[in-house]
């Protein structure tokens, strides 16, 4: 069980892991407050836009772009709003990710971090990209932009910002994925056979956690932007509410059966990846729609995908690893730990027992 003894002790453990969570929290703070500011500043902006009367005219590919600017730039505005705030909602995720992986000394995740941390700054630079885009167009008619005006020079402060905390925070990885290789070689040993799977494993594990933000994150935003306000009548969008309901508590399952190694569990986790698949299919059906400026979430939907397929695998090459030896160094609790220490106790006294003392 994690105590708080033990997260301050593998935070304050080595240099590199006290500036590896302090640069994570500054991002973090950082981050989310200009993403705060753009989010402000582009609601304003939606506010002096005028509301469409009609949304199919909007969704209409003959619908003429002149005639249509100030709403559709309310309606992406709209959208980008809840983008800001997934980002928001990415940057808080983050920061935990890298506390859980510090505290666990997780190789795996620190690097995968460093990755989705990289790919966060394009995000951002894609950001400025729109926001010049809508910026430019709503110049061309007569609703005052000074909000839009104010977000661009936040979002370009911001793209610098994220690429700035990338490159350190990947610095910082790659010297805190050297420290967790040495602790993770004393806790398994020289068993390369052993090492393998527990690898195996930490990926899963892994995997686990991203589907909170892919997965878990990404569906609740859309259902509250998307589905329920839009189509919250269709039968599709309580299939999806259910499936978005279910996912926490079967991410837990999934590790829960991989530490008990329980093949029955790992199946029936698999199968919910699979529904949680058919779920993305029914989001990327409701959002390829005509100027339905959607973009932004249709990547994370991809994303969302590969990752759940991703989950798939690693759970399939984890069960296969079932009854060879992992179990005793992924159980959680302290009693099954102590258990592990008295069994591995007992191998070193009986081997120690017929050494002769050399010094």
């Amino acid at each position: 069980m994690v105590t708080l003894n033990k997260i301050v002790r593998r935070i304050t453990e080595t240099r590199w892991s006290k500036l590896y969570i302090t640069m994570a929290l500054v991002q973090c703070i950082f981050i989310i407050t200009l993403q705060a500011f753009i989010c402000s500043q582009n609601t304003l902006q939606a506010d002096l836009l005028p509301d469409l009367t009609d949304a199919s005219n909007l969704l209409s590919s003959t619908t003429s772009n002149a005639d249509t600017i100030p709403v559709r730039a309310k309606d992406r505005l709209g959208r980008i709003k809840w983008e800001n705030i997934a980002f928001m909602g990415f940057q808080a995720w983050f920061f935990g990710m890298a506390v859980d992986a510090t505290v666990y000394q997780n190789t795996a995740e620190i690097l995968v971090l460093a990755v989705l941390n990289c790919f966060c700054a394009i995000l951002g630079a894609l950001e400025v990209v729109d926001g010049v885009k809508w910026l430019n167009e709503l110049r061309q008619t007569k609703y005052p932009v000074w909000p839009l005006a104010n977000a661009e020079k936040m979002e370009i402060a911001l793209a610098a910002i994220i690429l700035a905390f990338a490159i350190v925070m990947s610095y910082l990885s790659y010297e805190m994925s050297k420290q967790f290789g040495w602790n993770i070689y004393k806790k398994i040993g020289a068993d390369v056979r052993i090492q393998k799977m527990y690898r195996v494993f930490q990926f899963f594990v892994l995997a686990l956690k991203i589907d909170i933000f892919t997965e878990f994150l990404i569906s609740i935003f859309y259902l509250i932007q998307f589905a329920i306000k839009e189509n919250g009548s269709k039968w599709d969008t309580w299939i999806q509410l259910a499936i978005t309901i279910f996912m926490l508590p079967m991410l837990y399952f999934a590790r829960t059966a991989g530490s008990t190694e329980s093949e029955g569990r790992m199946i029936t986790f698999i199968c919910f990846q699979a529904i949680v698949i058919i779920h993305f299919a029914l989001v990327l059906d409701q959002t390829f729609q005509p100027n339905n400026n959607w973009y932004t979430w249709i990547t994370f939907v991809w994303i969302g995908i590969a990752v759940d397929v991703a989950t798939i695998v690693l759970g399939i090459l984890a069960m296969r690893n079932f009854d060879n030896g992992l179990k005793p160094y992924v159980q959680r609790g302290a009693k099954n730990k102590q258990k592990h220490h008295d069994l591995e106790l007992n191998k070193t006294s009986t081997t120690d027992t017929w050494q002769i003392d050399d010094s």
